[in-house]
């Protein structure tokens, strides 16, 4: 059954009675409706009661057909600039948009649309639109219809309504027809804002084609190969200072990152075991020492004692060497700072009682007129890593500025920095500036590598990822 059919009309199987058709704005039918105020006012009022677009599209179609005694009434909605589509019809729940009727009176929507401009009321013969569908147009049975356009306030249009009927229309038709619409679609307006009523603009083939082109253009377009990754500012050429011996640390002279002199005094260990040691080795030297004199005095009457000198020389030599061994510790027990600098370390109350081990790091002294910073670069971002990489950081303590550099030197082996994340170890030697970073600020550094297209610098990390995970 068509639309038509639905709407309370003939059959569609059924030929329609043919009226001799005149022009219908000279026409007066003898059916002419007579409205009063009180009827329109409440039509009106039970539209703006509406809570959805579904609810208004509905309450049009149908509040029209009872206003004018119409047979059938489409709304309209446009969906492009160029393009209108029924979105309701009277009596009916939805639209059946593969049906003929619909594609035939969306054909002739577009054509009203296209050939008149007015937002009066446009009396017409559907019959003159049969080219459009010569079968739907020759079944359908209301032949007469008025059209009647919504804009929006900018002008545009957004909707329309087609009343149709077996009868010509009047005048008074016609503005009836027109105060509604401006009514119904204030509320149609109001209810979902003009910016989502406002007509899209369909984009052409040639459009598309070119935005196309200038898009697989600008993918080939080269770009540098650039990864983002955590930085540091250090220290250049630090001297670090480490434990000469195993002990336990006495005092520290120098509080932290407070500035020291060539050959000033900065750690002592304790010297107790030490002092004690020397003693003992320089009474085994004095024994030694005086066997060595007995044996010399002795071989000059005994033969045996002759051949004791030797030993009695070795013993003796060792003893020196364990004296002179012991005293070096104790001289190492105390650490003078090998050049001026800033004594930096973490904190006075953990070195104090602390035994350490030969070798390991206590503290360091530093230029603090020398930096450079440091990058932690991952695994998966070890393709920017080449000789004079150009690197641009930027600091937390400074977001508005960025610091230039470039990449010296590179690790080739990967380590487990704090979060035991691997990573490559990268060091990077600033630009000369007057706004000196301070060691310790950190940051995210840009390191910018070879030049490649666009789509690549894209989808690199997608295409490794598909590749890890689909085995491509």
């Amino acid at each position: 059954m068509t639309a038509a059919g639905r709407a309370g009309g003939p059959s569609s199987t059924q030929a329609p009675n043919r009226v001799e058709r005149t022009p219908s704005s000279v026409v007066s039918s003898d059916a002419v409706v007579s409205v009063n105020a009180a009827v329109l006012l409440a039509a009106e009022s039970r539209v703006r009661e509406a809570t959805d677009e579904t609810e208004v599209v509905h309450l049009i179609a149908n509040e029209t057909r009872k206003l004018l005694t119409a047979r059938q009434v489409f709304v309209f909605r446009t969906a492009s600039s160029n393009d209108i589509r029924v979105v309701g019809i009277s009596s009916l729940a939805e639209v059946e948009r593969g049906s003929a009727c619909i594609r035939w009176i969306e054909a002739v929507a577009r054509q009203l649309l296209a050939a008149h401009s007015s937002d009066a009321s446009l009396p017409l013969d559907l019959a003159d639109y049969a080219q459009f569908d010569g079968v739907a147009s020759a079944e359908y049975p209301f032949a007469h219809a008025i059209w009647q356009p919504m804009r929006l306030t900018s002008g545009a249009l957004f909707g329309a309504v087609l009343v149709t009927r077996e009868m010509n229309w009047s005048m008074q038709d016609g503005n009836v027809l027109a105060r509604e619409a401006r009514a119904f679609s204030e509320t149609w307006r109001a209810l979902l804002a003009e910016k989502h009523l406002q007509p899209r603009h369909r984009i052409e083939r040639r459009q598309r084609v070119i935005m196309a082109t200038f898009a697989i253009l600008a993918l080939l377009f080269p770009v540098p190969m650039s990864v983002l990754a955590p930085v540091e500012i250090v220290a250049s050429q630090p001297q670090r200072v480490n434990a000469p011996l195993d002990g336990v640390i006495a005092s520290v002279l120098v509080e932290p990152n407070q500035p020291v002199k060539e050959g000033q005094a900065i750690l002592v260990f304790e010297q107790t075991t030490l002092s004690n040691k020397l003693q003992l080795a320089e009474r085994d030297v004095l024994v030694a020492r005086a066997r060595l004199d007995r044996v010399n005095q002795a071989a000059f009457q005994d033969d045996k004692a002759r051949h004791e000198i030797a030993l009695a020389l070795a013993e003796y030599e060792l003893k020196q060497g364990e004296r002179d061994y012991a005293s070096d510790l104790l001289e190492r027990a105390q650490i003078v700072a090998e050049r001026s600098g800033l004594l930096v370390y973490a904190d006075k109350d953990r070195l104090l009682g602390q035994p350490v081990k030969t070798g390991e790091r206590l503290m360091q002294i530093i230029d603090p007129n020398r930096v450079e910073a440091r990058v932690e670069l991952a695994i998966a971002d070890a393709i920017v890593i080449e000789k004079e990489v150009n690197a641009r950081l930027f600091l937390d303590a400074k977001p508005l500025s960025s610091l230039l550099g470039r990449v010296v030197s590179e690790g080739f082996m990967a380590e487990p920095n704090a979060t035991q994340q691997l990573v490559y170890p990268l060091r990077i030697a600033l630009e000369p500036t007057d706004d000196r970073p301070r060691i310790g600020s950190r940051g995210i550094a840009q390191l910018n590598g070879r030049r490649v297209p666009l789509f690549y610098y894209l989808l690199r990390r997608p295409i490794a990822a598909a590749r890890q995970h689909l085995g491509l």
